[in-house]
């Protein structure tokens, strides 16, 4: 048995769970490269991906947003500093009150019932650059928090008035979208 690796459940949901965390975490840490001035995290969760962008020198300021109250919390008490700040708000409503220069929207859009709602914070806000991530694959299927199983057709024509710079996949895992305004 030496040349088999003997896990119980337990340990196989483990590192499973390291595994997705990292993940999360290596999205935000390729982004980082692309932010500067200042930085709209729009679902931030707990601060984490935010804090990242902030250490970009580039960057001026990072708001992260989140509709979460526990998350936001979180994210002010491990994350929060000169660089990056958190406010509770919904998507739908969020309005910054100093100009945007880059939205970083990390895995969110298909957990949206309507795009539109995204669109909408990119309009209100007068954002020209934006960057948004989705898994590019079926998730549906598994997680009752996905609305959509997105393709890059799907989010082209959700962003009418945006053209697509650039994009690309990473590691069969997720696909990356840069936008500016047409």
């Amino acid at each position: 048995m030496d040349e088999r690796i003997i896990l119980t459940k337990q340990q196989l949901l483990e590192i499973e769970g390291r595994i997705r965390i990292s993940r999360h975490v290596e999205r935000y840490a390729l982004l980082r490269q692309y932010a500067a001035g200042h930085v709209l995290d729009i679902a931030c969760g707990c601060g984490y991906g935010s804090y990242l962008l902030a250490t970009n020198p580039d960057v001026e300021h990072v708001t992260g947003v989140d509709a979460d109250a526990a998350s936001i919390d979180h994210a002010r008490h491990h994350f929060q500093n000169e660089k990056a700040s958190f406010v509770r708000a919904d998507i739908g409503e969020f309005t910054s009150d100093r100009k945007i220069d880059l939205v970083v929207s990390v895995e969110t859009i298909e957990h949206l019932k309507d795009l539109a709602i995204f669109k909408g914070l990119l309009l209100r806000n007068a954002v020209d650059r934006f960057i948004v991530t989705y898994p590019s694959k079926k998730t549906t299927h598994y997680n009752k928090f996905h609305f959509h199983d997105l393709n890059i057709d799907d989010v082209k024509a959700s962003f009418s008035g945006y053209q697509l710079e650039r994009n690309f996949n990473w590691e069969h895992e997720f696909d990356v979208c840069f936008f500016r305004r047409a």
